[in-house]
């Protein structure tokens, strides 16, 4: 393997700047208490989204402050990356799963049927067995003799992650029927869209030429992953789904078609 590898992998070669950390780390914790105040104020309706969404402030916002506070030697020791590496994993995989957990609030069956019961269940497991695999890859990565196999895990868990980023496109379009789609379209858009092109730059980052550019320079880590995960963030708090989540569908009035009446998206 390449000596670059081998000197840096799996850690950055820069420096990370203390001041953007530090500027955007404020400006998620100001979202995550927008979000707590929404929550509350619906008494955590949806609960398990309520859930998602703010463990992914909290851990980013975690991120942020120790690339913020700590010594770049401490930022760059292998203790700390052991600790904190597949925490700072969860926050995209969890708004991964909020997306498709919102697929379920806003198709509204009651009694759930097969798909969402497979959204519910299926698809966290998944995602809990791929950021297993990742947490032996980053634990291998520190053996010289096994980087190739380091590499081959993060691709394997990454190619899952991008592959559920794009089938929730599918999903959402054949799932939820298209005035349902307009009640949380601008939120779903951002977020997928985001969550896609972070879980691009994750596959990149597993392909060992690929991972020597983007380590090289701080910008690769705020334009693909953290960017993309702030505005995934803010756009949470700014569209709550409790504000704008249709009725169940048994509560809703159907016309002699079948189809549901109804009442136009609420603004914001």
């Amino acid at each position: 393997m390449n000596n670059s590898i081998e000197n840096t992998y799996p850690l950055y070669s820069y420096i990370p700047s203390r001041y953007a950390a530090a500027i955007f780390a404020t400006i998620i914790y100001i979202s995550s208490i927008a979000w707590l105040a929404q929550s509350l104020i619906s008494k955590c309706r949806p609960c398990i989204l309520a859930i998602f969404i703010f463990a992914s402030h909290f851990l980013t916002f975690i991120e942020l402050v120790l690339r913020s506070t700590l010594n770049i030697n401490v930022l760059k020791s292998k203790l700390l990356y052991r600790i904190t590496a597949p925490l700072l994993s969860l926050s995209p995989r969890l708004l991964l799963l909020a997306n498709y957990r919102c697929l379920v609030e806003l198709r509204g069956k009651e009694p759930r049927q097969i798909l969402d019961r497979i959204m519910d269940t299926m698809i966290p497991i998944g995602v809990i067995i791929m950021d297993s695999i990742l947490c032996i890859a980053d634990e291998l990565s520190f053996h010289s003799k096994r980087y190739y196999l380091s590499f081959h895990l993060r691709q394997s868990s990454a190619g899952f992650v991008l592959g559920l980023s794009i089938f929730f496109f599918l999903i959402w379009y054949l799932s939820v029927s298209h005035i349902r789609r307009l009640y949380l379209l601008p939120l779903l858009i951002i977020s997928s869209i985001c969550i896609l092109i972070e879980a691009i730059y994750v596959l990149a980052m597993s392909i060992p030429s690929l991972f020597i550019i983007l380590t090289k320079s701080e910008f690769y880590y705020y334009v693909c992953h953290l960017i993309p995960i702030f505005i995934a963030l803010i756009s949470w708090s700014i569209y709550h789904p409790w504000r704008l989540l249709p009725p169940l569908e048994s509560a809703v009035p159907h016309d002699v078609t079948g189809k549901e009446l109804l009442r136009p998206p609420p603004s914001i």
